[in-house]
């Protein structure tokens, strides 16, 4: 039965393919979420809890989406044992993309919630710190490139889904100290985020650059894939190299950028504080 998109050596056809495994995941997420919303939210909030907005509900429901998206047919099946291309355009989905939008999506209550406990909100504190999230973010992102695990694991739907939830759990570590979610975490300021997300943009330039560059095909699975649509394994090696350094720094430039005016908004709301207090 196949249940997670992996390579299966077969020429490509665009006729449909069910993923019973990515339906079930997305479904599990999903319900859980909406569940949680019906089930668990309380009747009265304190300091700067709020009821589930609109917003942030579309906001989880896109990230969800875009998750679906990245694992399912096509792309799912592209990435897996076709285009080393579309497999990064998965990665920055999986890392990038669905995490940071499921994340503004859940509401401090439900956050607070799940951090129930003293293991919980010591492994949430600790993430809140920059050093673990980058070394779990790195890791994952040159473990997941490693052509060993690439040709070894991409054939077997198993490896493949082992080496996806990899790549989607380090999205979440790696944003939640950026986001800074939860005041209890003591969060960082603004100017740190920055420079937190401007150290994660050089370790993915490595690959990039290998892919960009090399003359050869890296990889063995992408190499000896049947071709689809005539695009040669060197060709689809470049594209890739570009995506993650050009789609992946507008993205993380991007939301630096956001972050940006935010603390010169909040610099300045200090600054008209101050002077009320003053006279």
């Amino acid at each position: 039965m196949t249940w997670w998109c992996s390579a299966q050596g077969v020429a490509w056809s665009w006729a449909w393919q069910a993923y019973p495994g990515v339906w079930l995941m997305v479904a599990a997420v999903g319900g859980g979420y909406a569940w949680a919303l019906r089930r668990l939210q309380p009747r009265r909030f304190a300091g700067d809890d709020r009821p589930a907005a609109k917003g942030e509900m579309a906001l989880f429901a896109l990230g969800l989406l875009v998750l679906w998206i990245a694992a399912d047919w096509p792309v799912g099946a592209l990435a897996a044992g076709y285009l080393l291309s579309v497999r990064t355009l998965q990665f920055l989905l999986f890392v990038l993309v669905a995490p940071p939008l499921m994340l503004l999506g859940t509401p401090r209550w439900l956050l607070r919630r799940l951090l129930r406990g003293r293991v919980p909100f010591r492994i949430a504190r600790a993430l809140t710190r920059p050093l673990a999230p980058l070394v779990v973010y790195n890791v994952v992102l040159i473990v997941a490139h490693l052509p060993p695990v690439v040709d070894g694991l991409g054939t077997s739907q198993l490896g493949s889904f082992a080496v996806d939830l990899a790549m989607i759990v380090s999205g979440f570590v790696f944003w939640w100290p950026a986001l800074g979610r939860l005041p209890e975490l003591n969060p960082m300021s603004y100017p740190a985020r920055i420079g937190y997300l401007l150290l994660s943009v050089f370790v993915p330039t490595v690959p990039a650059s290998f892919f960009t560059f090399a003359r050869y095909p890296i990889y063995g699975l992408y190499e000896l894939a049947p071709r689809v649509h005539d695009i040669g394994a060197v060709a689809d090696q470049q594209v890739a190299g570009l995506l993650m350094k050009l789609a992946g720094g507008f993205i993380l430039f991007g939301t630096m950028s956001v972050m940006f005016f935010r603390w010169h908004r909040q610099e300045e709301q200090t600054e008209i504080m101050e002077k009320e207090t003053v006279t």
